[in-house]
């Protein structure tokens, strides 16, 4: 047996791994790299879970079927060349490699959001050139026709939803490209250029989040504080800090794609023994307070999170994993700070780790987000203050 063949073999022993431990991930399965050999209580088969398991069943057929054409010595299908078939072939590679993952190892670091949309953007001009020479244009096309078309299938297959892709592709996009202009250069490489190599890509990729897994840093922890000046006396905030709140419908756009805002708060007790409940449109955070210093500080640790938001996607609802912990607040406080002309500063600060990477590009989208919430608190709290102070 040639070495062709052997490619072929490992290739779409990759597929076959990584499809079943996706599979049984979606099922219900928790995390193993053989998690498909261990008994577990499968769940419901909700639309969601039926659309999942759909699009991992086409991602493995298609590799079956190119693996026995090339496993005959068939000449390339006229399925795997031009610009739409690439841009398939490269978003197939990055669906697999999603699945596995965020599905399967609950992974969302450089595997997922640096490598992956580079090697679907190589992957899709790769696939194009097998029966055509591809121009740096038509290289540039291509890649980015591919991120697309992956995002189009994550939505489809209930594994992402709107908002967050389109949170990704700032950094997607350019990443494809990369790859798209590097597959463009491998053209004139013969011998790597062969559809057995991209089966390999496409059976060996998604390994590389299972193994991001097992070396990856713990999340940092960040500090996002807003502040704002209140014509009212200390003591009058403070008062008006611990009274309950009810606040009106925000009026950013971003809190109208589903990122989470809240809507009322109250504390109950008072010292070092109250805990401070705020209900948030995804749920509720709960507060028990750390430092009461009455007039100047009230900090609070956090014993339970809301979902930070609810995906916009064609489906009743998706709950991909980065929802529950990838952003959790630890921490907040509210501290006073008497002005000369006897007003006061407000500042509200929040503690918070994600655990996504890279961290600078999405602690960009965190902090934004969690400064939006702070204003929208803060604005609340100076409304109330001015009224009861007529």
């Amino acid at each position: 047996m040639n070495s062709r063949r052997w490619l072929i073999i490992i290739a779409l022993c990759g597929v076959l791994h990584n499809g079943l431990r996706a599979a049984a991930a979606i099922l219900g399965a928790p995390w193993g790299v053989f998690n498909y050999l261990s008994p577990f209580h499968p769940r419901a088969l909700s639309a969601e879970v039926i659309a999942a398991l759909t699009g991992l069943g086409g991602v493995v057929i298609f590799a079956g079927a190119l693996a026995l054409s090339k496993w005959r010595n068939e000449q390339t299908s006229r399925m795997l060349s031009g610009l739409l078939s690439g841009a398939v072939s490269g978003a197939v590679l990055g669906l697999l490699a999603t699945y596995v993952n965020t599905v399967v190892d609950h992974s969302y670091g450089g595997a997922l959001f640096i490598a992956l949309p580079f090697l679907v953007g190589f992957v899709a001009v790769f696939v194009r050139g097998f029966d055509e020479r591809v121009t740096a244009r038509q290289a540039f096309t291509t890649s980015s026709l591919s991120v697309l078309v992956l995002g189009c299938f994550l939505m489809a297959f209930a594994i992402e939803g709107a908002v967050c892709l389109a949170m990704a592709l700032p950094i997607a996009v350019p990443l494809a490209i990369c790859g798209g202009m590097l597959a463009h250069l491998v053209q004139r490489m013969p011998a790597v250029h062969t559809p057995a190599t991209f089966l390999l890509l496409l059976g060996l990729t998604p390994f590389g989040g299972t193994l991001e897994r097992s070396f990856q840093p713990p999340a940092e922890l960040f500090t996002v504080t807003t502040s704002l000046d209140i014509s009212v006396a200390p003591e009058r905030v403070w008062q008006t800090v611990l009274q309950p709140a009810k606040l009106r419908a925000p009026s950013h756009p971003l809190f109208r794609t589903g990122i989470a805002y809240p809507l009322a708060s109250h504390i109950e007790g008072k010292g070092g023994t109250a805990t401070r409940y705020c209900d948030f449109s995804t749920g509720k955070l709960v507060e028990p307070v750390l430092i009461w210093k009455e007039g100047t500080q009230l900090r609070f640790t956090v014993r339970s999170n809301p979902l930070p938001m609810q995906e916009w996607t064609p489906y009743a609802k998706i709950h991909p994993p980065h929802l529950e912990g990838f952003l959790a607040s630890r921490q907040g406080e509210f501290r006073l700070e008497a002005l000369p002309n006897g007003g006061t500063r407000l500042f509200a600060t929040t503690w918070y780790q994600h655990h996504m990477w890279p961290a600078r590009y999405w602690r960009a989208w965190s902090d934004y987000t969690i400064h939006r919430v702070h204003d929208m608190v803060l604005a609340n709290i100076r409304e109330r203050a001015l009224a009861t102070n007529k």
